[in-house]
């Protein structure tokens, strides 16, 4: 495998993406391209289902360069995300005029599953924490040549840590992308279609991929200990340097444990200010928010609900009000991702969030435990107390930072996951997304991230036991990640019962199509 070196990792991690050329494979670009056109035309929409369908896709992710760049951004033990897409974009028919390359409208042709808002993903199929920290990429995959006329995919650089499109930052997009271009992207940029001019439809594959483990050491070609501004494209148009500093030390395996506390004479609100401003406050030694200035913040929000959704629907957004849950992707409260930034010294403070009774603090303080990923006693002790809420919201988060926590009793942890399982709350069961899924739905996924992150340290049988009662259930997102997990188990009788799984859940491609599957 092709691993990244320091000037293609730091380049990832100022900019929020990297561009890989895959010309080595020019006719699996070619066939995937045809076997596409052929998908639209004569069958209904497969969404997650290309993989199976389109077994030659698997050559694209496994190829060395792509699967060497994974590894070096996620670690080694990356996961493939059931989730993935077909991004179609048609002529349009409409006149472009005023359309320019900072436009943020929806302007794309009949039938398009692609859009021209500028936007950053929303976590399928409920909301999870963005993070700045990479724990989640996006592979943006195009198998033809696309010219400018067909409407290039647009990235807002170095957007990754904001909370929201902010169209101050520098556009970039290709006049042109050869077939097989491969961008790999923070999961959290954000990006947009344009309208396609050409008489061609445009084609692009979206994958995820997700860290299953906090990285010890660095995953790529690391020669040099020190975040460097130098070097092409590291300083003009780049993530606040300080904040890429502080992934790039994440990423090498250090965390922010022995810092001292810096307290500015005046700060702002937390709610409505400047991307730049709002990472100063994050992660500058001098600018940055206390400890308790971020007590007092906390203070501020405390009874406000802000764990409750306003819009019923899948589209909330954090633009024009304060942050607050959704079930697109949740951003967190700035001194959440302050009290992470300071490492281990806030680890007073969070667990008095956790203590509060006020959901959305001890969603914040959850969030904040998790980024740290290292605990005390008192700390993970407080944190397992969160999955006995009778929120929802509160145990998703839960769960996820237990996933990327040192825990001392994972046994007990089980059981406790195991009850989440089983016993299922009846308020928990609605449907919260226009795709169907529940809340709980979203708890089975984050136990099956949990297990997979940590099978290691689980004995097989209560592995095999848990495992089994949520492959019988219908969640096919989570089925997968537990089957994934049975086979890295390495344990005969766990991938024994993974076969089972796959040997059900075969997918017969041979008698498609969109009037008569039969």
């Amino acid at each position: 495998m092709t691993l990244l070196n320091d000037d293609q990792v730091q380049s990832f991690i100022n900019s929020g993406f990297i561009e890989i050329l895959l010309p080595e494979l020019d006719s699996v670009h070619s066939e995937v391209n045809s076997r596409l056109r052929e998908v639209c035309a004569a069958e209904s929409h497969h969404g997650n289902n290309v993989l199976p369908r389109m077994p030659i896709l698997q050559q694209v992710l496994r190829h060395e360069k792509i699967h060497g760049a994974l590894v070096s951004l996620l670690g080694s033990d990356y996961l493939v995300h059931p989730h993935r897409a077909i991004h179609r974009s048609t002529p349009i028919t409409d006149s472009l005029d005023g359309f320019s390359l900072s436009s943020d409208r929806h302007l794309m042709g009949a039938g398009s599953t692609a859009t021209s808002m500028w936007h950053q993903d929303a976590q399928s199929p409920l909301a999870r924490a963005r993070h700045h920290f990479p724990k989640f990429l996006i592979g943006f995959y195009f198998p033809h040549e696309v010219i400018a006329e067909m409407g290039p995919t647009r990235f807002l650089k170095a957007s990754h840590c904001d909370n929201g499109p902010d169209l101050s930052r520098s556009i970039y997009q290709p006049e042109h992308v050869r077939a097989g271009t491969f961008f790999i992207a923070h999961f959290d940029i954000a990006h947009a279609g344009f309208p396609n001019v050409s008489n061609d439809d445009r084609f692009m594959l979206k994958f995820v991929f997700a860290r299953t483990s906090h990285p010890m050491k660095p995953t790529w070609s690391n020669e040099r200990d020190q975040w460097s501004a130098s070097g092409e494209d590291l300083v003009d148009d780049g993530l606040y340097e300080p904040a890429a500093s502080f992934i790039w030390n994440r990423m090498r395996g250090h965390t922010n444990n022995e810092r001292g506390t810096e307290i500015s004479k005046s700060r702002l609100s937390n709610r409505e200010v400047p991307q730049e401003q709002r990472l100063r406050l994050i992660y500058s030694d001098v600018e940055g928010l206390s400890v308790q200035e971020c007590v007092a913040v906390f203070d501020s929000v405390r009874g406000e609900k802000k764990h409750e959704r306003l819009q019923k629907n899948l589209r909330d957004s954090t633009r024009g009000h304060p942050i607050r849950w959704n079930e697109r992707a949740v951003v967190m409260e700035t001194a959440a991702y302050r009290l992470a930034f300071l490492g281990q010294e806030s680890a007073d403070t969070i667990c008095s969030l956790i203590k509060s009774n006020d959901p959305w603090l001890q969603v914040n303080a959850a969030f904040a435990a998790g980024e740290i990923g290292v605990s005390d006693d008192e700390l993970a002790s407080n944190l397992f107390d969160l999955l006995q809420s009778p929120y929802h919201q509160v145990v998703r988060q839960a769960i996820d930072a237990i996933t990327f926590m040192k825990v001392n009793n994972h046994r007990g942890v089980l059981l406790q996951l195991k009850d989440l399982v089983v016993h299922k709350r009846p308020s928990w069961q609605t449907s919260l997304v226009q795709r169907g899924w529940s809340a709980s739905d979203q708890i089975d996924m984050n136990i099956a991230m949990f297990l997979l992150a940590n099978y290691m340290q689980l004995e097989a049988q209560d592995l095999i036991e848990i495992s089994n009662i949520m492959l019988q259930k219908c969640n096919d997102y989570a089925s997968s990640i537990i089957a994934e997990t049975l086979v890295r188990s390495g344990d005969p009788i766990a991938q024994n019962h993974a076969i089972d799984y796959f040997k059900n859940r075969a997918w017969n491609t041979s008698l498609l199509g969109a009037d008569k599957a039969y």
